[in-house]
């Protein structure tokens, strides 16, 4: 296919926050970012942070972001684990995938995935005993959502707490119920034929892992997976989360009507399917009422990333499957063993049928990371297929 027009776009960190305990940098590469107000959003899957960059222009009028700021998670939610782990000075990673914005709020996922310790350079028994340990643990099982308010200076800030300019209540930070090893959502899906059974399975190994997280106003959430895959067919999984009415710190799944007959039996989420040659999804964004898919490689290894289309996701109303015919393909990317892999989308502009689409890189290759702690994001300006109902 033709590759739509393309440009850089300088992502400036403060040198003084790029290094991360485990010796990864930021400047490294990110997994999930969000874009609106001039803000752009972004999480590393290592951390417990939030990093906020805002636009700016260079002088030769180019976009750049810069003017970092970070923000804690811990200071806005509960998190199952917060004291560092052995021999480490960090608190347990979040293992953060998904951002999306909607309704005044900044909404964040973690992988819910288990991890396999893998050999990590040992040999002989211990890497075969490393090759046997799974775990299901620190703060992975998360998905939340963060007030984001006018800051002292006017730009978008979090806040634990906000109180919007007309608003009967505050807006809340608040997050689904959950613990170390499993949370409201995991405990919907343990039982589903589909999924449950990969609950436990790492998400190396073609295990339950959120890797993309697109959110609707009213609460509506999809959530897009990177394993299982099933038989080619990767999964979406949609939601809707309200806050809880005695707890105002937490959210609750709220039932979803199914088609089917006069009287629809209720269920706490949907699963759709999509035809997608083998690959996982790898990261979602919402763009009017379409929805952007990244796709690529569930598990480790050389494979090709694309950046597909559902036209009027918005309109779905019961579980879907959808072939590779409805889902087209707006930008191929390539995918490397090792290096240099696309993991993050958003959408800085739509204008009719054209976005400008940003997309954001995992362990950026020499030639992408830029000194001092800077890294180049890529800015495509695509051509969306006309909405056209599902059905």
């Amino acid at each position: 296919m033709k590759t739509p027009p393309s440009r850089d776009v300088r992502l400036q960190l403060d040198p003084a926050r790029d290094l991360l305990p485990s010796g990864k940098r930021l400047s490294g590469g990110m997994s999930a970012a969000a874009a609106f107000d001039g803000a752009l959003w972004l999480v590393h899957d290592e951390t417990v942070f939030v990093e906020q960059l805002s636009a700016t222009r260079t002088r030769a009028g180019t976009l750049a972001y810069g003017a970092h700021q970070r923000y804690d998670l811990r200071r806005f939610l509960s998190l199952a684990a917060t004291a560092p782990e052995k021999g480490s000075t960090a608190p347990p990673e979040a293992d953060l995938e998904g951002l999306a914005y909607a309704d005044g709020y900044l909404w964040l996922a973690g992988s819910h995935s288990a991890q396999r310790d893998g050999p990590e350079g040992k040999r002989g028994a211990a890497g075969i005993a490393g090759l046997a340990t799974v775990t299901r643990s620190g703060n992975r099982f998360l998905l939340a959502r963060i007030p984001v308010a006018n800051g002292s200076d006017g730009a978008p800030a979090l806040a634990r707490r906000a109180q919007p300019a007309g608003a009967d209540a505050p807006r809340v930070a608040a997050r689904l119920p959950g613990g170390r090893k499993q949370d409201a959502l995991t405990r919907a899906l343990r039982d589903d034929p589909h999924l449950g059974p990969f609950l436990p399975i790492p998400s190396k190994d073609n295990g339950f892992d959120i890797e993309g997280l697109a959110a609707a106003p009213g609460g509506r959430l999809f959530l897009g997976l990177r394993g299982p895959v099933l038989d080619g067919w990767a999964c979406i999984v949609e939601i809707h989360v309200a806050p809880n009415r005695r707890r105002p710190d937490e959210l609750e799944l709220v039932k979803l009507p199914r088609d089917g007959g006069a009287r629809p039996a209720l269920a706490r989420y949907r699963k759709h399917f999509l035809e997608l040659g083998g690959a996982g999804v790898r990261d979602l964004c919402i763009s009017g009422r379409d929805l952007l898919i990244l796709t690529g490689p569930p598990m480790r290894g050389k494979g090709t990333t694309k950046l597909r289309l559902w036209p009027d996701a918005l309109a779905t109303r019961s579980e879907r499957m959808l072939d590779h015919r409805q889902l087209p393909t707006l930008l191929e990317l390539p995918y490397h063993a090792k290096k240099d892999h696309a993991e993050g989308i958003t959408v800085l502009a739509r204008a009719g049928s054209r976005a400008l689409v940003m997309v954001l890189y995992d362990s950026a290759d020499a030639t992408r990371r830029l000194p001092p702690a800077a890294m180049n994001a890529t800015v495509h300006d695509l051509a969306l297929a006309p909405s056209r109902p599902a059905r």
